[in-house]
């Protein structure tokens, strides 16, 4: 049986329309990765979906005057057509809020309760005198006493990263009526006992291996200062209800119940989901920004290592840094960056996907621009991969007509050129390294390029030496062809395009080495361009 490889993207919040940092943070990375283990045969799930509870999506329901459940499927609707559109390639892209997941929360909720994982605590939280009720923490905005951010939520500062109380905030106030009175009151909570889980995940984390520095620093950073026990319940009316007597008028939290939704889904995607979430032989990747590190390297595995029910825990937890449009911040509300329901009317969804993941923000946050875009596009996808392909289409039609021309024996400076960077390329999408693998694969690129320029098969055919020519041209077909493979994971729509060249669909698994794969002879079609040069003008960058 083959190895199981199990690949999860960050549930983004449906409260906004998708972005580019979406696209890049998660949901890219790991399409491309979950396309590649494919194309080596592996056997995937890969899975991702929508956080729909919690009181993001109650507060901006309130604030579009909608009920809550109306607010979520106007923009779940918004993320499967992104989803759609940049060739996503998910076994499912799921949901939180099913009949199934509330299953499944009630189901490790009773069984963390049976192990003396949870305990009733009596706090003092923060409560909206006017609106007459508990806020959850982020209905509650004030002071970062950190940093001083002025728009740090009841639960953590998003522009310093602190772990935050709503009684830790300086000034507090609703987010919603922002002049009613806050007091503190008493009120109960069931809290999972994090801090018993200290050494336990201390030694899991010390055992992790290809992790990025982020991660790494980031889950060191919560185990350094000392897990604390958190609270899983919440005074909110959407969300899991808790299934404790007692508890009627409380949710569970929402980061209690939202990574669980990997497994949820997973159980919706295929009925033997447990052969790879029970399974310790499966290789489990997960992809996300950094600001979801911290629940991923503390919280979820934390709850996993306590059920002690053979949970698969999460091997390369791949978290990427922020990605910035035009120096600064992706914001709806300001205006600034590409949102996905508009970017198709930019660029096709392959010119987003390839630029993007040339500028992976893996180490530090990066910042991105229209007219970088319209660069890496041009050079890269314009320039070297599709004017390749047209090239030699064009050039083999008008000289040899519609089929191969016959060819010679594989050129073999040529083939150890294209062997060195094909491996440079592998090893880079098995270490999860984007940026690396664009590097290696634009290369590969380069080397046809440089080829066929230094053959000239033009001027072969100019001189009469057309079996010279003819073996030449052969030779780029074979490269087109190992183009088709390799530009598979991240450049789907163009690939299949390439693939389509040849009358007889030959398969896009990932190569092992430079072969001649395409018979001398078999029939080709001239392509339409694959891709269009981008302009773009500086004042509307």
């Amino acid at each position: 049986m083959s190895k199981k490889y199990l690949i999860t993207s960050a549930l983004p919040y449906v409260n906004n329309n998708l972005h580019i940092g979406h696209l890049i943070g998660c949901l890219l990375p790991s399409d491309v990765y979950a396309r590649f283990c494919r194309a080596m045969g592996r056997d995937v799930l890969y899975v991702g979906g929508s956080d729909e509870h919690g009181t993001t999506s109650e507060i901006g329901a309130q604030k579009e005057n909608m009920p809550v459940e109306d607010y979520v499927e106007k923009y779940r609707a918004n993320h499967l057509n992104a989803v759609r559109d940049f060739n996503l390639s998910f076994d499912l892209y799921g949901r939180t809020h099913t009949p199934q997941h509330e299953k499944l929360i009630h189901e490790l909720f009773n069984r963390l309760d049976s192990l003396g994982m949870i305990e009733e605590k009596v706090s003092k939280q923060p409560y909206s005198v006017d609106e007459k009720k508990f806020l959850a923490d982020r209905y509650v905005i004030g002071t970062c006493p950190h940093c001083g951010n002025e728009r740090a939520y009841g639960n953590e500062c998003e522009k310093c990263g602190a772990s935050l109380d709503p009684s830790d905030l300086i000034s507090p106030h609703s987010a919603i009526d922002p002049t009613s009175p806050v007091e503190m009151r008493e009120t109960k909570h069931l809290y999972f006992k994090l801090s018993a889980m200290q050494d336990k995940l201390r030694a899991w984390v010390n055992s992790r291996q290809g992790w990025p520095k982020t991660a790494v620093t980031i889950a060191n950073k919560w185990l350094d200062e000392g897990l604390r026990d958190n609270p899983i319940t919440r005074d909110l009316k959407w969300g899991i209800p808790v299934n404790k007597e007692g508890y009627e008028d409380k949710v569970f939290y929402v980061w209690f119940d939202a990574p669980w939704g990997y497994v949820s889904i997973s159980q919706i995607a295929n009925p033997d989901w447990a052969s790879w979430w029970k399974n310790p032989d499966c290789h489990y990747t997960q992809f996300m920004a950094k600001d979801n590190v911290s629940f991923h390297s503390v919280f979820f595995p934390a709850q996993e290592l306590a059920m002690d029910d053979n949970w698969k825990t999460v091997d390369v937890l791949k978290g990427q840094n922020f990605l910035n449009f035009n120096g600064a911040k992706i914001s709806k509300s300001t205006g600034n960056g590409i949102f996905l329901d508009q970017a198709l009317d930019i660029a096709p969804s392959d010119c987003w996907r390839y630029a993007l993941l040339a500028s992976a923000p893996e180490t530090d946050d990066t910042d991105f621009t229209l007219v970088r875009f319209a660069e890496i596009v041009n050079k890269d996808l314009n320039g070297l991969l599709g004017n390749f392909v047209s090239r030699v289409c064009k050039l083999s039609n008008k000289n040899f007509g519609d089929t191969v021309p016959s060819g010679a024996a594989m050129d073999e400076t040529l083939a150890h050129q294209v062997n060195e960077k094909l491996a440079e390329l592998t090893g880079a999408l098995e270490a999860c390294e984007f940026r690396k693998s664009i590097v290696a694969l634009r290369e590969i690129y380069g080397i046809a390029n440089e080829y066929m320029t230094a053959k000239e098969p033009w001027a072969l055919v100019k001189n009469g030496d057309m079996a010279g020519a003819a073996a030449v041209l052969n030779e780029c077909f074979q490269l087109i062809d190992l183009f088709a493979r390799i530009s598979a994971p991240f450049i789907p729509d163009a690939a299949a395009k390439i693939q389509n060249i040849f009358e007889i669909k030959h398969d896009l698994s990932w190569p092992t080495m430079y072969e001649h794969r395409i018979e001398a002879q078999e029939k080709f079609t001239v392509p339409e361009n694959l891709f269009s040069r981008i302009e773009i003008e500086l004042n509307k960058e």
